[in-house]
Parts: C-alpha cells; sequence; structure tokens
C-alpha cells in the first residue's frame, strides 16, 4: 500500500474517493474490535486483501467484494458496498493498449451512477443504507497516490506463462474457495475446496495441486 499513512485515513476520504468515476470498489465493514481485527488480519494475509483501517473501529475492503462480504458475514457485521457504475475500454485495439498504455480516446461502456448496496449482520441485502455516504466533501488526496483502478487490462500470449501468472491464479482460487467455505491447508497456505467426494471438488483440488508442482511452489506466498 505504499506509504499512504492507513491510520490517518478518515471515513469521508474513504466514502469520496469511493465516488470517484474510476475508483475501485469499497466495502466497508462496521465495529471491528481488536480480537476481531487480529482474526480478520489472518485472512487479509492468506488471501492478499487490500483494506484500509479507518476511525470508530471501522475497516474498509478495497475491491474483491464477495470475499469481503464473506468475511463480514462470518464476522456477524453489517458491510455497505460504494462504488461508481461506470466502466470504459480504450477506442483502438486492447493489445496496442496493453503493450503500450496509449490510447487516444476512451469509449464509455456504462455510466449508471453511484451505487450503494447494504447488508446486515447476517448478510441479508437491506433496503436502505446503514451508513448515509451523504458526507462531507474531502479530496481523497491520500488514497488516489495508491494509483488503483476500477479495471485492468493485461495481455496473455498463449504458450507463454510465468510464475507470477501461476501465482495469481492460485490466489483467486484460494479466495474462491474460502468464499465457499473452503478448508485452509496452512501447509499450503491456501484454501481448498471442502468435498473433495465429488468430481468436481477433486478436480478442484488437482487444479490447484498441479500448479504448486508445475513452478515448484511449497505454498502460497
Amino acid at each position: 500500500m505504499g506509504n499512504v499513512p492507513l491510520e490517518k485515513v478518515s471515513l469521508e476520504e474513504v466514502v469520496n474517493y469511493s465516488k470517484q468515476k474510476e475508483s475501485p470498489v469499497i466495502i466497508l465493514l462496521d465495529s471491528i474490535t481488536d480480537d476481531e481485527f487480529r482474526e480478520i488480519g489472518e485472512l487479509i494475509c492468506r488471501l492478499k486483501l487490500l483494506f484500509l483501517c479507518v476511525p470508530s473501529n471501522r475497516l474498509a475492503f478495497i475491491n474483491n467484494v464477495d470475499v469481503a462480504l464473506k468475511i463480514a458475514k462470518d464476522f456477524k457485521k453489517k458491510s455497505q458496498v460504494m462504488y461508481q457504475d461506470f466502466a470504459k475500454r480504450p477506442s483502438g485495439s486492447l493489445v496496442n493498449y496493453a503493450l503500450t498504455g496509449y490510447t487516444k480516446s476512451w469509449i464509455i461502456l456504462k455510466d449508471n451512477g453511484y451505487i450503494v448496496k447494504a447488508y446486515d449482520e447476517e448478510g441479508q441485502e437491506m433496503q436502505q443504507p446503514w451508513f448515509n455516504t451523504d458526507i462531507k466533501e474531502v479530496t481523497p488526496s491520500n488514497l488516489q497516490k495508491l494509483g488503483l483502478r476500477n479495471f485492468e487490462i493485461s495481455l496473455g500470449i498463449r504458450g507463454i506463462g510465468s510464475s507470477s501468472n501461476s501465482n495469481n491464479e492460485i490466489l483467486e482460487l484460494s479466495r474462491y474457495h474460502y468464499i465457499h467455505n473452503g478448508i485452509y491447508n496452512a501447509e499450503r497456505n491456501c484454501y481448498y475446496p471442502r468435498d473433495r467426494t465429488t468430481a468436481r471438488g477433486t478436480a478442484e483440488y488437482n487444479k490447484l495441486e498441479k500448479l504448486f508442482k508445475k513452478w515448484g511452489f511449497q505454498k502460497f506466498h
């Protein structure tokens, strides 16, 4: 997260950051105790989650909505998802943009405004937000320094792989299995499918093991 002083990121800054069109999704969790933060900290390390410490014992996650909502539900915390429903793409070739980072102009794919979805302690969606986002306007200068976006364009070339790509694939599978109540494998530092009695569960297990063996990883870092 760079040198951003996370303990000084105000709630006003977090909310205003979520209102910017190209900011990532923000998920706010309410009333986190010190003991719960230590437990959630373990999950943050295992699942490589970006987070912010927010005053009044709140925690904000950046992106990975499904994982953050699962944590909120498991710890019986109210949560709130906040983002601009906005997307764009380069007007020219995606390959050229992935290679050069340059495009002459952008095509707006959607611009549906600011979205707020709130959930209760059981993970059920609420009709009204529990936290009012009509808040004092401030410039989210600390969070803008992170340079995060709500989208990313990358280039994959068939037949060419890397340990970094494999690592990312393991991470995404670990997050997927965590969301679906998977079992944590401390030796691998990775979540595996809970049920290995089905063909799908066995296949998912074998997929992870093949990724570890392919790149010679003993555990996920």
